[in-house]
């Protein structure tokens, strides 16, 4: 199953992490893990060669596989339009396989 992590700070979305394989098919012909996958990677994308977002994160691991795209909550405002689209991809995807993905929420509490 993947397993996707929405990050929080209070009620502002600042990270999304996907992680595993969903398990839908083989892989190499899994379209679940393949739709996750392709999201996570034009989110990283958008926030860095089209957003120009400073301070953001992205760690990837195929081994996993593993991706984790994390922004400062400052720049929230200019970029939630992507953001949000993403989460809310994410979470579509989950409706229509929960067996194959599953939505987790984490808040972060403020130092």
């Amino acid at each position: 199953m993947t397993a996707v992590k929405l990050i929080y700070q209070g009620k502002i979305l600042t990270g999304i992490e996907s992680r595993g394989h969903s398990g839908y098919s083989l892989s190499g012909s899994d379209i679940v893990c393949a739709a996750v996958s392709t999201l996570m990677q034009a989110l990283a994308l958008g926030l860095e060669d089209i957003a120009h977002v400073q301070g953001l994160q992205v760690i990837a691991d195929s081994r996993v596989p593993l991706i984790r795209v994390t922004w400062p909550e400052s720049e929230h405002e200019s970029i939630s339009l992507l953001t949000n689209t993403a989460a809310e991809s994410l979470k579509h995807i989950a409706r229509e396989n929960p067996r194959h993905v599953k939505i987790i929420t984490e808040e972060i509490l403020d130092s």
